[in-house]
This record gives C-alpha cells, sequence and structure tokens, in this order.
C-alpha cells in the first residue's frame, strides 16, 4: 500500500485530487456565470434598438443605459472583494444571483427609461460578485497545472452569452405584437428582457448545492471542512473512494494567511477592510496592481464599449444602405442622422433588422473557439508578449475601420477588436491570478474591475457623444489609447515565475 503524506501544502493537496469531473463541473459553472455578467451587459445592446421607440431613447440615453450596468458593478466592485475575502465566494454568488432575478422581472415591466436605468444599475450590483468571486473562486478549484487553461475555457465559453443573446433576440424582437397590462404595453423587447434572467436563475441554484472553495476554507481556518471538499474532490475527478484521498493535513504558505481581524463593530470591519485593500498598495503588490488596473481598463473600454454598440452600428449600416446604393465609409454610414421612430410614437416600429443580430451570432460562436485556441497557445508563448502583440492588433484594426468603403468587411473588423480584447482580457485574469496571494485575491480581482468597468462606461459615453457627429475620432482615440498602453505588460513581475514554470513542466511530463 503506497504510503501516505503526512502535512501537505494546499497547492500539492489539489494536484494530488486532480483534474476531472468536479473540476471540468465548476469550470463550466464559473463559464455559466461569467456568461449571466457578461449577458447584463449585452442584453441592452438589444434593448438600445428594440426599445427606442417605446421609451423615446436617445443617443445620450442609450449610453446612460449601456454605462448603466457598469456603473453598478463599479460602485458594487470593491464591498464585493471584501465580501468575498471574508464570508466566502460561493456565499456572495449564491446571494448576488438570486436577488438579480428580480431586477429582471421588474426591468422587462419597466414603464420608463429611468425605471430600467436605475433596475440596470441595481443589476449590476447584484452581478459584481459575477465577475468578482467566480474567478478566484475557479482558480482555488483546480490543480495549479491547469488554472490557466480552467480560467481561459471558463471565459471562453461565456461568451456564448452574444449566441444566446442573439438566438433570443431573432425570435423575440422581430416580430410585432403588444398586450395591454394595464400599466404598461407588453412588448417583444420586454419577453427578450425576461428571458435574459433566466441563466442567473439557474446558477443561483448550482451555487447553492456545491461547496465552497477548499482554499478559502482552509485560508480561514476551516481545516476540517476544507479536508471534506477535498476528499469530494479526488471522489469525483479519480472515480475512488473519499477515504483514499492519501492527505491527512493541508496548510498554506506563510504568505497565503490572511491577517486576524482586529477590533469589533463598524470600526473593526472598516480596519478590517482597510487591512485587506492596504497590502495591495505596498510592494510587492503595488506595480502590478497598477499595470492590471491599466491594462484591465483599456480591454474594457475597446471590448465593451464596441459589443454594446455593435447592433446599433449594423442597424445603422443596414439603414445607410437602404438610402445609398453607393461606397460609403463606415463613419459616413454611422454618422447618418438615423432614428427608428418617426415623428409620433403612433408610425415607430418596434420591429429591428434581422441582418443586427448576425455580427452577434456570429462572435458568439467565434470568441469561444477563438478563446479555446488562445488557451492553447497562451502555454506556447509568455503571456506578456501575447498581450503586447493583441493590443498593437487591436490599435491597427480600429484605424483600418476609418479606411474601409465595404459593409462585410467593416463589421468582420468591428467584430474582431472585442475578440482580441477579450483574450486579453482573458490573460489579465490568469495573470491576477498568479500575482495575489489567496487573502487579497479577490479584491485585487476587484479593484481591476472597477477600473475595467469604468473603462466600459467611459468607452459607452464616448460613442453616445461622438458616434454621431465625430466617428473617425472616437476609433482613432480608441487606436491610440491601446497602442500607448501595449508596452505595459512587459513590466508585471512574477515571483519565482521560472521555478513555477519548471514545476508545471515537470508534473505534465
Amino acid at each position: 500500500m503506497e504510503k501516505k503524506p503526512g502535512v501537505v501544502k494546499f497547492e500539492e493537496a489539489m494536484e494530488i485530487a486532480g483534474f476531472g469531473k468536479y473540476s471540468l463541473f465548476i469550470t463550466f459553472l464559473s463559464a455559466l456565470t461569467l456568461f449571466t455578467s457578461l449577458l447584463g451587459s449585452a442584453d441592452v445592446s438589444f434593448l438600445m434598438p428594440a426599445a427606442e421607440c417605446d421609451l423615446q431613447l436617445s443617443s445620450q440615453d442609450k449610453g446612460m443605459l449601456g454605462s448603466a450596468f457598469f456603473m453598478g458593478m463599479i460602485a458594487a466592485c470593491h464591498l464585493s472583494g471584501f465580501l468575498s475575502d471574508t464570508l466566502g465566494r460561493r456565499y456572495v454568488l449564491v446571494r448576488g444571483l438570486s436577488l438579480n432575478i428580480f431586477t429582471y422581472v421588474l426591468g422587462a415591466f419597466s414603464p420608463n427609461f429611468l425605471m430600467l436605468f436605475i433596475l440596470k444599475v441595481i443589476s449590476g450590483v447584484l452581478s459584481c460578485p459575477t465577475m468578482i468571486a467566480t474567478i478566484p473562486f475557479l482558480g482555488e478549484c483546480v490543480p495549479s497545472s491547469k488554472r490557466a487553461q480552467s480560467v481561459l475555457i471558463a471565459t471562453a465559453l461565456s461568451f456564448t452569452s452574444l449566441l444566446f443573446s442573439s438566438l433570443v433576440g431573432w425570435l423575440t424582437l422581430t416580430a410585432v405584437w403588444e398586450i395591454d397590462i394595464w400599466f404598461v404595453i407588453f412588448k417583444p423587447w420586454r419577453l427578450f428582457y425576461l428571458i435574459c434572467g433566466l441563466p442567473g436563475c439557474v446558477c443561483a441554484v448550482l451555487y447553492y448545492i456545491i461547496s465552497e472553495s477548499p482554499r478559502f476554507m482552509i485560508n480561514r481556518g476551516r481545516t476540517e471542512e476544507t479536508m471534506m471538499v477535498l476528499q469530494k474532490i479526488y471522489k469525483f475527478n479519480t472515480g475512488n473512494s473519499a477515504k483514499s484521498y492519501p492527505v491527512l493535513f493541508v496548510t498554506m504558505d506563510s504568505e497565503e494567511v490572511e491577517p486576524p481581524v482586529q477590533g469589533k463593530g463598524a470600526l473593526g470591519m472598516l480596519k478590517h477592510i482597510y487591512d485587506q485593500t492596504s497590502p495591495l498598495f505596498k510592494k510587492p503588490h503595488v506595480k502590478n496592481l497598477i499595470l492590471c488596473v491599466i491594462l484591465m481598463f483599456v480591454a474594457f473600454l475597446s471590448m465593451n464599449s464596441i459589443l454594446l454598440w455593435l447592433p446599433e452600428v449594423a442597424n445603422r449600416i443596414a439603414f445607410s444602405r437602404e438610402q445609398h446604393e453607393e461606397s460609403q465609409m463606415m463613419c459616413q454610414m454611422v454618422m447618418v442622422q438615423y432614428s427608428a421612430n418617426a415623428t409620433t410614437t403612433e408610425k415607430c416600429s418596434e420591429a429591428i433588422d434581422t441582418a443586427v443580430f448576425l455580427p452577434n451570432f456570429i462572435l458568439g460562436i467565434v470568441f469561444p473557439a477563438v478563446m479555446l485556441s488562445a488557451s492553447v497557445i497562451i502555454r506556447l508563448l509568455e503571456k506578456k508578449l501575447i498581450l503586447v502583440i493583441l493590443m498593437i492588433v487591436n490599435s491597427s484594426l480600429c484605424l483600418l475601420l476609418t479606411w474601409i468603403p465595404y459593409p462585410t468587411v467593416i463589421m468582420v473588423v468591428f467584430g474582431a477588436i472585442p475578440i482580441l480584447s477579450g483574450i486579453c482580457y482573458n490573460i489579465i485574469c490568469t495573470i491576477l491570478i498568479e500575482l495575489f496571494p489567496t487573502y487579497i485575491r479577490a479584491m485585487a480581482v476587484s479593484l481591476t474591475i472597477i477600473c475595467g468597468r469604468l473603462g466600459s462606461v467611459i468607452g459607452s459615453q464616448m460613442f453616445s457623444y461622438l458616434i454621431d457627429s465625430h466617428c473617425s475620432l472616437l476609433l482613432e482615440l480608441i487606436a491610440v489609447l491601446l497602442l500607448c498602453c501595449a508596452p505595459l505588460p512587459f513590466g508585471f513581475g512574477f515571483k519565482n515565475e521560472k521555478f513555477q514554470q519548471s514545476t508545471i513542466d515537470k508534473r505534465e511530463m
């Protein structure tokens, strides 16, 4: 009989637990959770043209509505990170996802723009844990040798939310019908929004029935519970009996241990929040945090703002092609004073062109495929180098958009930018897990996501104010920003990077 090791480090215990059915389940559950978060920002992109008449939306209103979800996430990011690091990853995920269901139900019956805007902000607040806690939760439930690939696979599959929103939009928003239910007229866009809340309901149920992150529990001193979870992971991954798990006791590295909470009550909590946050602004973490913040800001600005406005741009291009037969540049087509509604609401139609759904439908298929390919390539090339190359390419594509006169090529290039930005986002997420210890990891993710979402808000506002009058300037600003930030990844400092990589390589041999 093989001799059981006595005391082992957590990472070694996870390696012994293996990578199998449980790991794959957590990976796909994390993908579905991130799916709900991306859907929270993607669903608005179809609401903007579909609900334009019903809610009397101007370009500025669309910009505000597109920013609402991100505003909520920014407001709740720091608190979500604190709660995730102190109460647990699963704790905040179950509650955030469950409560967010009500914002979709109420939002589907919003009588005006203001109510939908407020509910979308609240939805962003409640969805915040899906971004803050999911990545650490996944990274702490799989072996370190498979961590980067698992995060990339989860984030890749989450982009099928674009496919989901396109299919649901095509099935609902192309119809023209209405039902008078006293306080509002129920129309296709309301049904679309109601259906978009279903994935979050599924996630809430699944998180309710699974266990907390074992790494979080050992970090909180819950040793017995940690061992039970590790045994369960070992059982499902290997098919062996839980009692045959060859580990008796698990310990954490000294740098991973959370400092004790000092004080009680409100002052104690504030002190604890400060203790959770302050290490990020000290050596050796502050430089890495600043770089992650800047890169995430740029990645989200170029990804979410373009994804958000993609259906609107496609609608404007389709409208322009109906009015003009000659070839035009992209900015000439989208700067047309397009409005889906006429001078009176009686003549307004909420049915939108089916061509609007095609770009997101294609992205929903291509996005995951590209991300999964990136999960293989990332093992062959240095992460920092990949980030630099992708940002330079993205900058070139933004400039290229101002010179292309062919609508099909325009939509291909326009759709390629968020794909490449999404790969950048995935790589930054894997870097975050490697750079920061467990007890401040979710806080690091939260601060980074705050700045990323701020980039989404600023990008959406840039589109709303510039797309009607200074379209070329808008694309040039994004291109310059990407190019200026491209060299920043070379500044990352990984602790014992060569040693960690050699250890991973030995495990895979």
